[in-house]
């Protein structure tokens, strides 16, 4: 049987609070088959993800493009070397189109937006 986590509380609450005061948002590290290396993206906040999902499939560049901090996908001579006008051109020019979806999706998933970023105790047990 899997222990069972330890109950939030208004002190750990707190805590939480205390220790995100100030403090840039968390990054993750992608590894992208198709430039066999990694990216960096940070966690998108809140109106970033609601925006993007408002969006649709368009929103699944803009959301890589905002996301993504290493490389710099807004970066004027990554623009010019790809005979790109915009980022959000780059992003298409720079990864393949199942991998704009899915930088998008771990971008989402990494702010909680995954399925399973909840659960019932009683799965957990089990």
């Amino acid at each position: 049987m899997k222990a069972v986590p330890e109950k939030v509380t208004l002190a750990k609450l707190i805590a939480e609070a205390d220790q995100r005061k100030g403090t840039a948002r968390a990054v993750q590290e992608l590894y992208i088959k198709s430039l066999d290396g990694t990216i960096t993206i940070q966690k998108p906040d809140r109106a970033l993800c609601l925006e993007a999902l408002d969006m649709g499939a368009p929103g699944d560049p803009y959301l890589v493009m905002e996301c993504v901090i290493d490389p710099d996908l807004k970066a004027g001579d990554l623009q010019k070397a790809y005979g790109c006008t915009t980022p959000l051109e780059v992003v298409d020019s720079v990864f393949e189109p199942g991998e704009v979806a899915q930088i998008a999706k771990a971008a989402v998933m990494f702010a909680g937006y995954g399925e399973d970023s909840v659960q019932l105790v009683e799965d957990l047990k089990n």
